[in-house]
């Protein structure tokens, strides 16, 4: 039986999984990902399409920008969400969108979001995954068992085709193996009180002509109305011939004849254009985040810790700033400078945020159900034409929080994180709909360009950056940089002469850590800074500023 000792085993080489593959590759930690299934398993059925503009920033650290853009979606394609009774139907309301290459920049991060639909995304993960020398990527390899013995982890994997079992040694275990995960219930881990949202159905279909019928009137989004209200979406998957439709559902799991498939997929299209059903998947779609993300040296990552309604394309995008997380502590403890209590913050911090996510996700949900029902909508006179004029406008309104959420991307903020150096009073939270950059300890530190094409992010990754918006010595620079080599925490000392920057960081110092989080400000460096440091690397006790 083959033996492997690795620092990391990573179970699940979905989109999750392998971006924490990535990361630990980038900052040189060896693991080892288990995936169940083959490399192209999920790129027939692809479940998620939106890569949001913080996974953009990761992308953009990862040296991976490119690759996702020119991934194979079309980028001329149409952004827009189209309100409608059918893709060739009547139409109710647009939000017009331009296509990925024409967007303007965005004004608070060197990225945008980016439509790159699993069928694309997984293929560029993998191969960036599988790029460094320290990974190794075991498809088709199951996890069968594991135990936690204390100091280590020992798992043990089953092949597919029967071939030998492998052992593996690790000393930390991280589920990325999705709903449902193995993991999380061996250990105990469920949610206690999951919600059933609806039963839905994803229909994939092929049709070459549809894309040519729509003409001038083509999008990739079309939210589907009818008489009884919002019944469904659809979505150029491939951006070519290829659409997926999801029927919302309800609390009945799906039992559909062919006829009935058939026929939602003709209303969905609003015309008679011949198409090709190539799969059906009922799936059940739930609200839920686990008690607790840590189990002794096991962590969950992704949907193995929560589950939340598609509406919005959060899961993905938080499930990978979960890895980065995750990933920048674990890397901290292998190099001896993270302290005990580091790896804890990953709880504390990370939770919070996927219980908000998740509330928004079913907020949006929640929204789009709310379309009325009318019974006029399709009737073909004049009163009809201003039912179906009232009906977009409405529709077009209550969905907007989900297309403008930029906060649940860009505005978590670790409040009640041991590691931070917190400020009191605490600020108020922001919407999610109306993001604005903040410098606050425990936020995201703010994108400001510092060249052309050089961000302050682009400063940070590796190690902690202090920030320096003086324009002289700094005094207690020395203490503090002394502070940090005597435990091994990599700091950066960076000035920064622009004063719109100085204006979003609002502080004449500040430090930012390894995930472009901010640790600490303020306008004097602190007179403890052993104290400061071994907050910010899980050493200590809060520190109040």
């Amino acid at each position: 039986m083959p033996n492997i000792e690795t620092p990391v085993l990573i179970v699940g080489g979905g989109p999750v999984g392998l971006a924490l593959a990535v990361e630990l590759g980038w900052r040189g930690v060896a693991c080892v990902l288990a995936e169940k299934d083959g490399p192209d398993a999920r790129r027939t059925h692809p479940r998620m399409d939106a890569v949001g503009i913080r996974t953009m920033e990761f992308a953009r650290r990862w040296g991976l920008v490119d690759d996702i853009e020119h991934s194979g979606f079309p980028r001329d394609l149409p952004l827009g969400v189209v309100y409608t009774t059918g893709i060739l139907g009547p139409e109710l309301a647009r939000d017009a969108v331009g296509a990925m290459n024409e967007r303007p920049q965005s004004p608070f991060s060197p990225q945008n979001h980016e439509l790159c639909p699993q069928n694309f995304f997984d293929p560029v993960m993998q191969k960036a995954a599988a790029s460094y020398a320290g990974n190794q990527i075991l498809f088709h390899h199951r996890l069968a068992e594991f135990e936690d013995r204390g100091d280590h982890v020992l798992a043990r994997l089953e092949a597919a085709d029967g071939g030998p079992s492998v052992n593996v040694r690790a000393q930390y275990l991280a589920a990325c193996d999705g709903a449902g995960s193995f993991v999380a219930n061996q250990l105990g881990v469920t949610p206690k009180n999951p919600r059933l949202l609806s039963n839905s159905t994803n229909i994939f279909i092929r049709c070459p002509e549809l894309a040519r019928r729509a003409g001038d009137r083509r999008a990739y989004r079309y939210m589907l109305i009818g008489a009884e209200g919002t019944w469904g979406t659809i979505v150029n998957i491939d951006g070519r011939d290829i659409w997926r439709l999801q029927l919302l559902g309800d609390e009945t799991w799906p039992a559909w004849s062919d006829a009935e498939i058939q026929a939602f997929v003709r209303r969905g299209i609003g015309a008679d254009v011949p198409f090709e059903v190539f799969s059906w998947t009922p799936w059940a779609r739930r609200a839920f985040v686990v008690d607790q993300y840590r189990v002794g040296r096991c962590f969950l990552v992704g949907d193995s810790a929560h589950q939340l309604s598609p509406t919005g394309g959060y899961g993905m995008n938080t499930g990978i700033a979960e890895a980065v997380d995750f990933g920048w502590k674990v890397d901290a403890i292998l190099s001896g400078w993270g302290g005990a209590s580091l790896l804890d913050s990953y709880d504390a911090e990370r939770r919070p945020a996927a219980i908000r996510n998740v509330a928004q996700a079913s907020e949006n949900l929640a929204a789009m159900r709310s379309v009325p029902a009318e019974p006029r909508l399709l009737d073909l006179d004049a009163a009809g034409a201003e039912v179906r004029e009232a009906m977009g406008a409405l529709t077009q309104k209550v969905m907007q929080r989900e297309w403008l959420s930029f906060g649940i991307h860009l505005g978590a903020v670790y409040w009640d994180s041991p590691i931070i150096a917190h400020e009191t009073p605490r600020p108020p939270q922001d919407d999610v709909a109306a993001y604005v950059q903040r410098a606050y300890p425990g936020s995201r530190a703010p994108h400001a360009w510092l060249s052309t094409d050089k961000s302050t992010l682009d400063l940070f990754g590796r190690g902690f950056v202090l920030l320096d918006f003086s324009q002289s010595d700094a005094p207690g620079l020395s203490e503090l940089t002394a502070a940090a080599v005597r435990v091994g925490l990599p700091l950066e000392h960076v000035r920064i002469a622009e004063p719109h920057a100085a204006e979003l960081y609002e502080r004449t110092y500040v430090l930012v850590r390894p995930d472009g989080y901010i640790a600490w400000r303020g306008d004097a460096l602190p007179d403890k800074p052993d104290a400061l440091v071994d907050l910010v690397r899980g050493e200590a006790a809060a520190l109040q500023a």
